[in-house]
């Protein structure tokens, strides 16, 4: 995520906008919407990043692709944002909105690295630990990364819990690649 003090300043002023607006929920939905929609459409991005395009024409493209699909108040944030020669930064403050909606609604977003899917019965043990020490809604990601061969690491916020099989092989290295010949002893 690449968090930029313009990025914070968008999504801080999006996200007041919609709770002024009585539309937190949907505003998430809107943006991951957007978001989704920029990723999966390369000429969309290109389109919206040409400054030789006028303002005017990103605008009435926007408004043609997404007036059925968006609420009127995140149409008019967009717009906003192409007036300001920002469309590009979109996917950006997402990130930073999802984290600001969760803190706003009282939801802690626990992410579990695992090397295959976790089932139903693993995910609530995980809940039942991490509710000792989260207080409020919990919402359990799980991201599937074979890359550490076995075990979970559990991120929280700055907090990482790693027991993996991958990091106690590193560990294990680490420990065996020093002189255990050591004179002196």
């Amino acid at each position: 995520m690449k968090d930029t003090l313009l990025t914070r300043r968008y999504a801080k002023a999006f996200l007041e906008y919609t709770i002024k607006n009585d539309m937190v929920d949907q505003g998430l939905a809107d943006l991951e919407l957007l978001t989704q929609t920029f990723n999966e459409q390369r000429e969309l991005r290109i389109i919206l990043s040409q400054p030789f395009i006028s303002k005017e024409k990103k605008e009435s493209i926007v408004k043609r692709i997404f007036e059925d699909k968006l609420s009127p108040n995140t149409l008019k944030f967009i717009i906003m944002m192409i007036e300001k020669s920002r469309p590009n930064i979109i996917p950006q403050i997402l990130d930073v909105f999802r984290y600001m909606y969760y803190e706003y609604k009282n939801i802690a977003r626990v992410i579990i690295t695992s090397a295959v899917p976790i089932d139903e019965a693993t995910q609530q043990k995980f809940l039942v630990y991490v509710k000792e020490i989260i207080s409020g809604q919990i919402e359990i990601v799980n991201v599937i990364d074979k890359d550490i061969i076995g075990g979970f690491i559990v991120n929280y916020k700055d907090y990482q819990y790693d027991q993996s099989v991958r990091t106690k092989l590193k560990n294990l290295e680490s420990l065996f690649t020093g002189n255990l010949y050591v004179k002196g002893y």
